[in-house]
């Protein structure tokens, strides 16, 4: 699992030449979804398609399950942290229920509920086909930024230092469910970092 930081061009092209073909069709999509959302957010949705960034952060093969489980938990005082990563969050029946809300209630949402977060700073997440049509939840790079950093103030309380060694941590299927999540956040982390500071979106690709 990888997250990439860049335009989406670039993330749904097959090469250079393929992506400025695409940013046309993205710059449409754009104008659809500006369209389709509440004024106060759509005027936040934007980014330069032509941008040169192209940066890519590893998971690791259960980083990103695990980080996703670590920042559900941390929020039940009724449950506890598995010490292997599942194979499926979807397993747990709380979870579950929990995603049928869209995670709604979570301090954490856009880190839960998301796979796409554009440019902006909108608590809202927004349901609707990205620009290959697979229907997505989009979520907002700032808020999670914050939310990353309320998991860490709340749970970890690592600083930047430490931060960055996590990203050598394994998190293989079956493994240590907190070595797991410290990689996925370390490598989310930094691929937000990136996308923050280029204005760019950030996509998951599994």
């Amino acid at each position: 699992m990888t997250v990439i930081a860049g335009p989406l061009s670039r993330f749904f092209a097959k090469d250079e030449d393929d992506a400025v073909r695409l940013r046309a069709g993205v710059e449409v999509w754009r104008q659809d979804l500006v369209s389709s959302v509440a004024e106060k957010v759509g005027t936040q949705l934007e980014w330069d398609e032509s941008s040169d960034t192209q940066f890519e952060s590893d998971l690791g093969e259960s980083g990103w399950i695990a980080l996703r489980m670590f920042a559900f938990y941390a929020e039940r005082s009724d449950l506890d942290w598995p010490d292997t990563v599942p194979a499926l969050p979807e397993f747990d029946t709380v979870w579950r229920e929990a995603a049928e809300d869209k995670f709604s209630k979570s301090l954490y949402g856009q880190l839960l509920a998301c796979e796409m977060w554009l440019p902006g700073a909108f608590p809202v997440t927004i349901r609707a086909p990205r620009p290959d049509g697979e229907t997505s939840e989009i979520g907002s790079i700032q808020i999670l930024a914050d939310q990353l950093l309320w998991l860490n103030q709340r749970t970890f309380q690592a600083d930047a230092e430490e931060i960055a060694e996590w990203q050598v941590m394994s998190a293989d299927a079956g493994g240590s469910f907190l070595k797991a999540a410290r990689r996925g956040f370390a490598a989310l982390s930094r691929a937000v970092a990136v996308a923050q500071k280029a204005a760019v979106p950030l996509v998951l690709r599994q």
